[in-house]
């Protein structure tokens, strides 16, 4: 396990901020994720919220370096596969799991394990691209 390139970090806070801002604002999805009776402020942007994004980015991009290097994946078709895969089963799958159990609809977790696949393809794709430079 090597350093993360400071600017690989950077990028992937980047993608966690464009893509969490489109997929949970009313562009994409407009009122479906409030529709369950649950009221969840997903474009809430306080002190608690930065550092969660800022964590997790620093967490998923280390994992997926870490994976990247481990199978040897050099090229954007592996990565698809490899954050396919972690995104699916190793985020989406128990985050989803625990938010079927408090009580959130269908509809608003599948918009949930979608973006937390998207999430992750896209940092493996950044980590493979960066790792180069």
């Amino acid at each position: 396990m090597g350093k993360i390139n400071l600017f690989t970090l950077l990028m992937t806070i980047v993608v966690q901020f464009v893509v969490g801002y489109l997929w949970y604002s009313s562009y994409l999805f407009g009122d479906v994720l409030t529709s369950s009776g649950h009221m969840v402020n997903f474009l809430k942007l306080d002190v608690i919220s930065l550092l969660l994004i800022i964590l997790s980015s620093y967490g998923l991009t280390h994992v997926m370096d870490h994976l990247v290097s481990l199978t040897h994946t050099k090229d954007v078709g592996g990565g698809l596969k490899l954050g396919l895969t972690v995104g699916s089963f190793a985020l989406g799958l128990p985050v989803v799991m625990l938010l079927n159990l408090m009580g959130f609809g269908n509809i608003t977790l599948l918009v949930i394990f979608t973006h937390l696949v998207i999430v992750t393809i896209l940092t493996t794709i950044v980590v493979l691209k960066l790792k180069k430079v």
